[in-house]
């Protein structure tokens, strides 16, 4: 569809520098024209010739002029001359003029012809250089047009309705996602997930071979306690909607290795959906929780690459994207792995306008997990990227200790909180028991022991004093080398 708007848009655009082309050869040689200015330069050589003529007498007449000066018809004398001497000098002058006139004539009339060829070249490179140039302004405007005309038929540009495909190498159809703009369309998917705006669906999409996917719903609260919303209510939920689906415009087309892209967004009256590439080894929360029961096997190395990936997309939305992008949620459970074990960030952008009604605390509008949310945004209520780096602090602490804050452990200690206990181990230089039981006896103590060095450096209480996603993404990717 894209490449047949293209070529039309070529095929316009030669099209138009041809035609522009031709008008201005034409007019360089043009008849009409050119025949005028010819004739204005003879004219102007004409008129530069001498205005005094004398019919010129027989032989015989000028031999016997002297006897019979007195007897000639005043008819034969165009002009008169004052003597006979006088008039044989003119005669003779006008004699070596007109030999010199006809020489002079001859050369300027090959100057002229010389001039006139390269005026003509001149106005034929002149013209095709304007031709061309008009042409390709015309026919870019042209096309630009056409191509949005195109869009708007094609439904590039959708209603709220439609299905906005970011990927598609993924859904090559739209009506592959049809059954989503149905109220029964998800009864037979499966659900992977639930959070506090919806649930998440897995779905096979027709294809060869099928594709597998996971389709987020985001509800519109359009109920509160059971009775429908007032009409304040309403117009504030409307505005929501609104501001989901323009952030959903901005990181459809945000691409990077470590970033979960998005596939398509279907939006609904009272709902939106996002469809996501379906990640088989599930959340890092997953994988960590497998692993404490013993189900899987997390090696340090696996974990260190997990790390090193969530630094470099972290690194990516707060410096290498303008503008600059805060997830505002960044934990475990929004960390995928595909099925080389290589972290995707998931969420990012979104976390603002989709608390999760479970794990979050939300207050004016921004979200955050407890246990990973910085100690600024109680007092600021404000998130900042030195935010993200204290939550990105508390997952290299996780990686390496197996526990999360939510663990029963620090539940039961005096400090009742993952940071502030790791701090004081620190303190009392007793760093060892820290570290994941899997881990300890591993021949990679001291890069675990470094890695939580990180974590307590972008844990610190004062944002100033935490690193910034490039240092923290340069510290992670020495370790080991």
């Amino acid at each position: 569809m894209a490449l047949r708007s293209i070529s039309i848009s070529l095929l316009l655009l030669f099209a138009l520098s041809i035609f522009f082309a031709q008008l201005s050869i034409s007019d360089a040689f043009h008849p009409v024209r050119n025949d005028r200015a010819g004739r204005y330069r003879r004219n102007q050589i004409a008129l530069r010739r001498p205005s005094r003529y004398v019919v010129q007498r027989p032989a015989s007449a000028r031999y016997h002029s002297h006897k019979r000066t007195s007897s000639l018809p005043n008819r034969y004398v165009l002009a008169e001359t004052p003597s006979n001497h006088t008039a044989n000098s003119n005669s003779t002058s006008h004699q070596t003029n007109s030999t010199t006139n006809a020489t002079s004539n001859s050369n300027s009339t090959t100057i002229h012809h010389s001039r006139r060829h390269r005026h003509q070249i001149r106005n034929w490179i002149l013209g095709f250089i304007a031709g061309c140039l008009g042409g390709i302004i015309s026919g870019l405007v042209v096309s630009v047009f056409f191509r949005f005309l195109l869009n708007c038929i094609r439904g590039r540009y959708r209603n709220s309705s439609g299905p906005s495909i970011y990927m598609p190498k993924i859904i090559q159809r739209p009506e592959d996602l049809a059954f989503l703009e149905k109220e029964e369309g998800l009864a037979s998917l499966e659900v992977i997930g639930q959070g506090g705006c919806g649930k998440v669906y897995k779905a096979q999409l027709p294809g060869n071979p099928p594709k597998t996917v996971a389709i987020k719903q985001i509800m519109k609260r359009a109920f509160s306690g059971g009775e429908p919303a007032g009409e304040e209510e309403t117009q504030r939920l409307d505005k929501w909607m609104r501001q989901i689906r323009s952030e959903i415009k901005t990181v459809g087309h945000i691409r990077h290795r470590n970033l979960l892209p998005l596939v398509a967004h279907i939006s609904r009256p009272d709902c939106h959906f996002l469809v996501y590439e379906f990640m088989k080894n599930g959340s890092l929360h997953d994988i960590l929780m497998q692993s404490k029961a013993g189900q899987r096997e997390l090696s340090w190395p696996t974990r260190l690459r997990i790390a090193g990936g969530i630094a470099s997309g972290l690194e990516y939305l707060h410096v290498s994207h303008k503008p600059q992008i805060i997830h505002r949620d960044l934990k475990p459970a929004n960390i995928l792995l595909d099925n080389d074990m290589e972290a995707r960030i998931a969420d990012f952008g979104l976390a603002k306008e989709m608390p999760d009604a479970n794990t979050h605390m939300t207050l004016s509008n921004v979200a955050g997990t407890l246990g990973y949310i910085a100690p600024e945004y109680g007092q600021t209520l404000k998130f900042t990227a030195k935010c993200d780096i204290y939550s990105f602090g508390v997952i290299l602490a996780v990686l390496a200790m197996g526990k999360e804050p939510s663990d029963e452990f620090f539940q039961s200690t005096e400090e009742m909180s993952l940071v502030k206990w790791l701090r004081n181990q620190k303190e009392a230089n007793n760093l060892e028991v820290a570290i994941d039981p899997l881990l300890a006896a591993g021949e990679f103590v001291e890069q675990v022991k470094l890695v939580l060095r990180i974590a307590l450096f972008c844990t610190a209480d004062d944002p100033k004093e935490r690193p910034t996603s490039k240092d923290v993404n340069s510290m992670i990717s020495q370790i080991g080398k």
